[in-house]
């Protein structure tokens, strides 16, 4: 019995992070996008090569992703986990066609400390950054005192986003 409940909440829980991340997406464009939700695999190669190049892991062997079609193109979402200093972080990267960030924003902050990094003017910083950016804290990624671990890996997690982008958008379009 014990089982089954923690598995209705846990059910309950990822809708509801999910829901959070469609309406974010949704307030980000004039016109109401066709959103479309998948589920990608990250092949055991690039995930291997992907974490030894940010010296970050993936949360999961899967990953959720959306693709946006909207009045200018399609655009990809990507949700993932970092570990902040000791809880997961879900944030949602949205690239355009080109694999450029169009915007990221933080679905849930679980830590008593460091949510600052929740701040658009802090997320702001790596619009227009792709997969041959540097993601690099401290570098051209600005701290924010009191949230050093918070914004060491957030850099990471969406510098290896981008990373795997390429991956998803074949397999995307493969499956068309």
């Amino acid at each position: 019995m014990k089982k089954i409940f923690l598995i209705i909440i846990c059910c309950i829980l990822v809708a509801s992070i999910k829901e959070k991340a469609i309406e974010d997406m949704i307030s980000h464009y004039p016109e109401k996008p066709e959103i479309t939700e998948h589920k990608f695999s990250i092949p055991s190669k690039a995930k291997k090569e992907i974490q030894n190049i940010l010296k970050q892991k993936f949360f999961r062997d899967k990953i959720y992703y959306w693709s946006i079609k909207h009045s200018d193109g399609v655009d990809f979402a990507l949700m993932d986990n970092v570990i902040g200093k000791s809880m997961p972080i879900t944030f949602l990267v949205v690239f355009n066609s080109t694999g450029e960030v169009k915007y990221s924003s933080l679905i849930k902050y679980r830590e008593a400390y460091g949510g600052e990094v929740k701040s658009k003017t802090w997320l702001n910083q790596f619009n227009g950054m792709k997969q041959d950016s540097l993601y690099k804290f401290p570098g051209n990624i600005a701290g924010i005192s009191g949230a050093t671990i918070s914004v060491n890996s957030m850099t990471r997690g969406i510098g290896k986003l981008s990373l795997l982008l390429p991956h998803i958008i074949k397999n995307h379009n493969n499956a068309k």
